[in-house]
């Protein structure tokens, strides 16, 4: 699995992003985080800690349970499940 939910999450995070037509600095601005880690985020470099997971969910105006199901769904898809 190593890496997998990483870059399903950066992933999700764009398909919902682009889907509300925010861009990575909306996004950042309220999510209270840099650009440049919402990028690093969707390309799957860095890794979201809890409280991202929340800002993130906040940002977007969805619960941070759904965001991770999102990322759950995509693993599934990606597996052929």
């Amino acid at each position: 699995m190593s890496g997998e939910p990483i870059k399903a999450f950066g992933l999700v995070v764009k398909q919902m992003r682009k889907a509300q037509g925010l861009s990575q600095e909306a996004l950042a601005d309220e999510a209270h985080l840099d650009r440049t880690f919402i990028s690093q985020l969707e390309t799957g470099n860095k890794q979201a800690t809890l409280t991202t997971i929340f800002r993130l969910a906040a940002a977007l105006r969805v619960e941070a349970s759904d965001l991770l199901r999102l990322v759950e769904d995509h693993l599934r898809l990606a597996k052929g499940v």
